[in-house]
């Protein structure tokens, strides 16, 4: 298929349930952008669990070819979820974490699933992908699930705070609301504590209010057809998102913030959002070289 960006989606695989819903995500993500799926996997994991008193001859042949029927099995998946999509694979000896580090160098994006097969292994998940979201050089997306009837696949929304971060997590929910043909939410979210009331003060709404339309500016300027829409939330940002994920089909946010989401991908904020968040969720680290 002709492509307009020689970069492809890249997808971690391990074998999980989960793993396979992202690699179906991401194999309609290819087909939006119009550029190949790459799907890897890492096995010198399964190689380290191995005993040292059961390790062999062949061992590590048996794992591999383990490791290339759980590949075929998810390319099976990314063709029946976009059969025109070019889907390369690759089974590396190397640990899941630097290898999609690596990735990422080159990737348009990485998708990984968000859970493994049980609570410990959701444990374990999630931390790996708190450390590919820290290091990474592409946007992450991180896929818990497919289904949900009250889901509206074509809204997008970006957690907005003024920052750097939060301005590359905006250009990145442009371009997917646009692929799309969908609407973009802008939110900002004044921190809410207990005891001060059930409304942020009125100072801090019109300072959001202000936040958001300087953010949305050059936007609405540069795309006038598309839907823009932007709200100033109260409450604490990983709860508001977490909320809000109920209806959309994709987050967007920044690695790393300022004021409303500070943390948004850090400690136990991220811990919320890998583990609650109901649809897709992106994170844009420093790095990120996409441009609208």
């Amino acid at each position: 298929m002709a492509t307009r960006d020689a970069r492809s989606i890249v997808v971690g695989v391990n074998g999980s349930e989960s793993a396979l819903n992202a690699t179906a995500w991401a194999a309609s993500e290819a087909a939006l952008h119009d550029v190949p799926l790459r799907i890897v996997y890492g096995f010198a994991e399964s190689v380290l669990r191995v005993p040292t008193g059961l390790w062999g001859t062949g061992t590590e042949d048996r794992l591999r070819i383990h490791a290339d029927q759980l590949v075929r099995e998810a390319a099976a998946t990314a063709h029946a979820a976009a059969p025109d999509v070019d889907v390369s694979t690759a089974v590396v000896r190397e640990l899941p974490l630097p290898l999609l580090v690596g990735e990422s160098h080159d990737a348009l994006y990485v998708v990984v699933g968000a859970a493994g097969r049980s609570a410990v292994a959701d444990m374990v998940a999630g931390s790996t992908t708190l450390a590919l979201v820290a290091r990474a050089h592409a946007p992450v997306a991180v896929v818990r699930s497919l289904v949900d009837p009250e889901r509206d696949d074509r809204l997008v929304i970006v957690g907005v705070d003024g920052s750097p971060l939060a301005d590359a997590a905006l250009q990145v929910g442009i371009q997917e609301t646009m692929l799309r043909h969908g609407r973009l939410l802008a939110v900002h979210v004044v921190h809410h504590y207990r005891g001060r009331g059930t409304q942020p003060a009125a100072s801090d709404t019109s300072d959001g209010n202000a936040l958001l339309t300087d953010a949305l500016r050059g936007w609405r300027h540069k795309f006038p057809e598309l839907q823009i829409e932007d709200q100033v939330m109260a409450g604490h940002p990983a709860g508001v998102l977490v909320r809000l994920s109920n209806r959309a089909g994709l987050i967007v946010v920044g690695a790393r913030g300022l004021g409303g989401f500070t943390g948004m991908l850090i400690g136990s904020v991220s811990q919320a959002l890998l583990h609650h968040a109901h649809c897709p969720l992106m994170s844009v680290p420093p790095t990120s070289r996409r441009r609208v």
